[in-house]
């Protein structure tokens, strides 16, 4: 079963201004994104969702608190 990942892109600083999410993933869940915010960076988007084990290191070391992350139901 998936679990979610809610990235707030109007928070956020980016892939490039940031990136602690990309780097801190044991899974390589994030990439960067193909599209601008409003703020004119590029947002880490969960591309591989099925490989996350909800083990909260996106979360913990996000700066803005741009990232929640809800485990399956079982």
């Amino acid at each position: 079963m998936n679990h979610k990942i809610h990235v707030n892109e109007s928070r956020c600083k980016g892939v490039d201004g940031c990136g602690l999410c990309i780097h801190v993933c044991p899974q390589d869940v994030f990439e960067k994104a193909e599209h601008l915010t409003e703020k004119g960076v590029y947002p880490p988007v969960p591309v591989y969702i099925e490989k996350c084990t909800a083990c909260k290191m996106c979360m913990m070391y996000c700066p803005d608190l741009c990232i929640v992350v809800e485990k399956a139901d079982k």
